[in-house]
């Protein structure tokens, strides 16, 4: 497949800050006060997770539970949509930077999409049985040159390649990320346009000069996460990489300035 007439979404000037989760250092992640400010200060992309409600919601959550952020424990699958509008997504932040008693939202996908029109979305599957849905709502609203699907998990990213037929920019799993680090540096047939490399996983570094050279010869954008110290990010500079997943991307925006 290679690469897809809707690049454009890997423009601007290199490297891209991705707020990761919105920039979790700085709001409460994958919430409407996120999407709010990533606006507000004018970041090209931002970077989510995607779930489904039980009555089959897409919304930007990264947990399996509400129990981490929020006010409210239980699984994701549990509770329909009307329900989580209810809760506080920031609720945990907020107690945790001192500004108790203010609020935010979960966001669908249809309305973070429509939200500004400008806005680039790195999309994460966290789970299966979603992919239909996630295409439906990228195609109604004409959004294919915005958004760019990842996933960590083979099996996700697979179903998504064929409900959306390799015709939605795509990023690598696990498995590629492993061909790409480990195995002879050549040319591969991945059917995505990016890889998205942990700095670090488990102990092991992934970012390196050597993934950055396969990215280049196999025509990919490559994404490192997460990287939140400027030591971190210089790094990534040196070897070169085309964006960077941040939960400080104001502190790194102003640095690069």
């Amino acid at each position: 497949m290679g690469y897809l007439d809707n690049k454009s979404y890997f423009d601007g000037d290199k490297p891209l800050i991705i707020p990761h989760r919105g920039g979790s250092n700085l709001v409460p992640e994958n919430t409407l006060h996120g999407l709010e400010v990533a606006i507000t200060e004018g970041f090209s992309h931002f970077e989510t997770d995607l779930r489904m409600s039980k009555d089959g919601e897409i919304f930007l959550h990264h947990d399996e539970t509400f129990d981490r952020t929020t006010n409210v424990t239980g699984k994701v699958q549990d509770f329909n949509w009307s329900e989580i509008l209810k809760i506080n997504a920031g609720y945990k932040f907020y107690e945790k930077t001192n500004q108790k008693g203010k609020k935010t939202k979960f966001v669908r996908l249809v309305d973070a999409l429509m939200m500004n029109q400008k806005l680039k979305f790195n999309l994460d599957l966290k789970q299966t049985g979603m992919a239909k849905k996630v295409v439906e709502i990228i195609n109604s609203l004409n959004a294919k040159e915005r958004v760019l699907v990842s996933s960590f998990s083979p099996k996700r990213l697979d179903e998504f390649l064929r409900e959306s037929k390799g015709d939605i920019l795509t990023s690598g799993t696990f498995r590629e990320n492993a061909i790409a680090r480990f195995l002879p540096l050549q040319k591969r047939n991945f059917n995505v346009q990016a890889l998205q490399a942990p700095f670090r996983w488990k102990g092991i570094q992934v970012h390196s000069k050597k993934l950055v050279e396969f990215c280049k010869i196999n025509n990919l954008q490559l994404h490192i996460w997460t990287v939140n110290s400027i030591e971190n990010l210089k790094t990534c500079l040196e070897i070169g990489c085309d964006g960077v997943i941040t939960d400080e991307p104001i502190l790194f925006r102003d640095y690069l300035k």
